[in-house]
């Protein structure tokens, strides 16, 4: 059963990469979507115009705040999360803090469905800070939301698709640097397309069963090493790819991170050691990296 029509859905990070194709699916799809942000006229022109769409300039950061966007909200979809770290912004204050802000306002106006987009491999015990965040987030949802109110936690791989941070900025290095040192070179993952995360949360939305957490994953397994080439493959250089050993691959990291280069961190090698991929079978209907991601690769070279 289709739950449109005077449906009232916040988005929470509606104008980061996954937000954006979310909010475009639920607003051609007849929910009336609500999306906060710091500044409402800065890029963000491509949602205002979307029939539906309710952009407002707001600060999240607050629990007034939130409690004044929740209020008359059905749904709530957060898509919030930080893969770097900075001197304002941590993995706490995003995954943990943010989560326990957004649980407590869901109590309060009574929201009816909460859907969170976590991490594939999230754990308390996990190898980095980011995974180990994640899963404390997680488990704030489980244990503190109203037992009346459905939840859906949503796990996926890396996400791909036109505007990703993934494919797109090995493309981009590989149109200016002939050769590539590639950190972790063996990291396996599973990307899932972007259009197919934004179908398995309109599911969670129409579907029966709630209160669970699903792992996603794309059709197919492969090691960094082979994304990254894939990726190069359809830039200016064709660049090489240098595989780094374990001990360069650090040294490389902890170099970016004195020169406050986003490009890879400690905790992110730390987070590539454990294989994001899923345990169980994958629907091989979903998309395959190649059957989409030529398509906007190759106007980058």
């Amino acid at each position: 059963m289709n739950k449109s029509n005077e449906t009232k859905v916040l988005i929470l990070g509606g104008s980061g990469f996954i937000g954006r194709y979310l909010t475009n699916a639920l607003s051609k799809s007849g929910y009336h979507v609500r999306i906060p942000t710091r500044n409402r006229e800065h890029g963000k022109s491509h949602l205002i115009i979307l029939p539906n769409v309710e952009v407002i300039q707001t600060n999240i950061s607050t629990t007034q705040n939130i409690d004044r966007l929740f209020q008359g909200i059905d749904i709530v979809i957060n898509c919030v999360g930080i893969l770097h770290e900075n001197q304002k912004n941590d993995f706490q204050k995003f995954h943990k803090t943010l989560v326990d802000r957004i649980v407590n306002s869901c109590n309060t106006q009574q929201v009816t469905h909460f859907i969170h987009l976590s991490a594939l491999k999230a754990s308390t015990k996990g190898p980095s800070a980011y995974l180990r965040s994640k899963a404390e987030g997680e488990n704030i949802i489980r244990k503190k939301l109203n037992s009346k109110s459905a939840w859906n936690i949503i796990r996926p791989s890396v996400v791909f698709g036109p505007g990703d941070s993934f494919l797109t900025m090995f493309a981009e290095l590989a149109n200016w640097l002939p050769l590539i040192p590639l950190a972790k070179p063996k990291a396996k993952f599973q990307p899932v397309f972007v259009g197919d995360l934004v179908q398995s949360i309109l599911d969670c939305i129409n579907g029966t069963e709630k209160q669970i957490t699903i792992d996603l994953c794309g059709p197919k397994q492969y090691e960094l090493i082979e994304l990254v080439r894939y990726a190069a493959s359809h830039s200016r250089f064709k660049s090489k790819i240098i595989p780094l050993p374990d001990w360069a691959s650090y040294a490389q990291a902890r170099a970016f991170e004195l020169l406050k280069l986003k490009l890879i961190t400690t905790d992110n090698l730390a987070s590539m050691s454990v294989d994001s991929t899923c345990d169980t079978p994958s629907d091989k209907s979903l998309k395959t990296i190649e059957s989409i991601a030529p398509s906007y690769l190759s106007k980058m070279s």
